[in-house]
């Protein structure tokens, strides 16, 4: 569980994710930062609004996050996935960047079962639509 950049992913961000896919607990969106050497999740949310979700991206820096999405399928299935997004905004620095984009597999190695996933460098590329257009896509 640790990335070639030196980070690693905690056994509670891998115990958290599990019981969130079980529905041992009730979250709508966990976001992930990476603090000191390991990514820790920093906001648990159980709110259904898209727009909190993209809120709690910071303008000038990077994060992951855990959403999941309940979404009908093209034809009329309720379905539900958890989806793998990766926040690099252009207007990160360039060493956040970097170890962002560097330490993401070691935590798609813990998301296990989690084929969706979005990566976005400005709001435009991260909209409620966008993520129901990636679930739907292999629904």
């Amino acid at each position: 569980k640790m990335a070639a950049t030196g980070i690693s992913v905690t056994d509670e961000v891998a115990a958290k994710f599990n019981d969130i896919k079980l529905g041992k607990v009730k979250a709508q969106f966990v976001v992930y930062k990476i603090e000191g050497p390991n990514i820790v999740a920093d906001i648990c949310s159980e709110s259904s609004n898209f727009e909190d979700l993209m809120a709690a991206f910071p303008e000038n820096d990077c994060r992951y996050a855990v959403y999941d999405c309940d979404f009908t399928t093209n034809d009329g299935r309720p379905a539900n996935k958890i989806v793998q997004i990766t926040w690099v905004p252009d207007t990160a620095k360039v060493k956040s960047k970097m170890v962002y984009a560097g330490s993401k597999d070691a935590l798609s190695r813990v998301f296990v079962g989690v084929a969706t996933k979005i990566t976005a460098t400005d709001m435009s590329e991260l909209t409620e639509e966008i993520c129901l257009d990636a679930c739907k896509k292999f629904a």
